[in-house]
Order: C-alpha cells, then structure tokens, then sequence
C-alpha cells in the first residue's frame, strides 16, 4: 500500500484517513467483523478510524494484517506518528502506545477506563458550522472517547437509575446545552467514501444527537444529511434530521431516551455532484 504522506508531515488525520482507505481497498469489512477478526473491540476499532486519538501499535497491527495491509510499514508510520506527537506535547511516547483495549467481548456501550475532556459549548458551535475536519486535526493527540453504559439492566445492576439530570426536550440545539459538558461519541463507523457516522451521548441529559462527517473534500455544492430517532418510531415525531450545505459535516437536535430500554439510532447521506450516497444501515445505541 502507498501512505498519503511521509512520517514528516504525518498527523492523526491523514493516519486515520489512510486507515479508512486502506479498509475500504479491503472491501470495507464490517467493525463486527473486523473484531472477530482481530480480537480488539468495536469501539476501540472505531476510535482509530476516527482520528481522534493515536490507536496502539497492537490495533494498528490488527487492522492492517486483517485488511492485507504492509504491516511493517504501518508501524514505522504510527511510531514515527507516536514520536511526533510526543515531542509537542511533551508527553511520553510509550506512553501512547498504553492504550486500554477493551477485550472484544466487551459491548459497544460497555464503561472504558480512558478519559476525554469535556466537550466544550465553544466546540458544539464550531461542529454546527461544519469544523469537523479542522477539529480532527486539532484533537488532542492523547484524548480517548469515554464509552458509557446505557442499558438500563446493567446500570440498575450497578445500582445507578438511569434517566435525566438535566431538564432537556426533544428538537433542541445541544450547543445551547449543558448536554455538551459530558458529551461523549459512544458509537461510530467509517461508512462511505471515508465518511465517518457518530452518535453523541449526554448521560446527564439522558439524550442524543447524531453526527456525520465527510472526508472527500467535496462539500462545496454538495449537501450532508443526518437524522437520529427511537428505534420504536423511525418517523414519529421524536425524530430528528438536519441538512447542511456546503460543509464538511453536520450534527442534528437533541433526543431525549424515551425509556431505559429505547435504542436510539442514527441514519445518514450525503451528495457528491447531486447524487445521494446513503450510507446505509442505521447505527443504534
């Protein structure tokens, strides 16, 4: 495979670019599959992808090797990365490769000891006029996603009632919230053309919203459409959906869990010279 670029100008994006693309050369393999493949968890998997935090050398070994990939080149590529990183952030480069790795019998909403810092009100703003590419790159090299439990069976287990903190309604803007604060991405996947569809969790609030990304350059003329809604009501009135032009990316309204027990899912497309890419099946947590 030929790398997108030199270990000299490399940073998480386009090593999270060049992993998607290198997936989709392989017939763009399911995260199911691809865990059962690899022994390393979907939500793990996903974080890669993503290009929110550096992935260890064990899953960037694991992708590689599954999606036929030069694995000792893509590891000289992710410690050269490891290198880079830590000489801005003056953090340890072994350090980076300390990735907790979920075993891969772990649900995708199972607890994750990794931290991630708040997403800020200011953050929420930029994504709703379409930043995301800017803020792949400028993510903190060592953040990790925070992936909560929120099936309300393991939470009464553990002793915790699941439901809202904060009083939020249906429709609105998350950015105008107190959801943001504890907002954390618990479920992803690369989908189409390197676009990447997310569904944001707010355990305070006890609410969603769903994102998408697109990664082809492509937004100038083009649309990106992203709707999340119960399981039990795909087009009821809970549903919400937002189209954005002209931008990278887009995320919709707030909807708040109906019950312990609804799945909330998330759906997306969007246009490349006015042909609609849907991107196929609905993502739930």
């Amino acid at each position: 495979m030929q790398h997108d670029a030199s270990p000299a100008d490399d940073d998480l994006a386009r090593f999270a670019s060049a992993l998607r693309r290198l997936r989709l050369e392989a017939g763009n393999p399911t995260l199911a599959r691809l865990q059962a493949e690899t022994g390393i968890s979907r939500t793990v998997l996903s974080e890669a992808f993503s290009g929110r935090v550096l992935p260890s050398a064990r899953t960037v070994d694991g992708i590689v090797r599954a999606c036929g990939g030069d694995v000792p080149g893509w590891h000289d590529r992710r410690d050269a990365l490891a290198q880079a990183i830590a000489r801005v952030t003056g953090a340890d480069a072994g350090a980076l490769d300390a990735e907790t790795e979920a075993p891969a019998s772990d649900a995708e909403g199972q607890d994750s000891t990794r931290a991630e810092p708040r997403l800020r009100r200011r953050t929420a703003v930029l994504l709703a006029v379409g930043a995301f590419a800017v803020g792949a790159l400028v993510s903190g090299a060592a953040a990790a996603l925070v992936v909560h439990n929120l099936y309300s069976g393991q939470l009464q287990a553990a002793g915790v009632t699941p439901g809202p903190q904060i009083a939020v309604d249906n429709g609105m803007d998350p950015a105008l919230t107190a959801c943001v604060d504890d907002a954390k991405v618990v479920s992803a996947d690369t989908r189409a053309d390197n676009s990447l569809l997310e569904i944001v969790w707010s355990d305070k609030c006890y609410a969603g919203w769903g994102r998408i990304t697109r990664y082809d350059g492509l937004a100038q003329g083009n649309t990106v459409t992203i709707a999340i809604y119960p399981q039990t009501a795909p087009d009821g009135p809970d549903r919400q959906e937002a189209t954005e032009h002209d931008v990278q990316g887009a995320y919709t309204t707030l909807v708040v869990r109906p019950t312990p027990d609804t799945l909330l899912c998330a759906e997306g497309s969007f246009t490349t010279d006015g042909k609609r890419i849907d991107l196929g099946d609905p993502i739930c947590i």
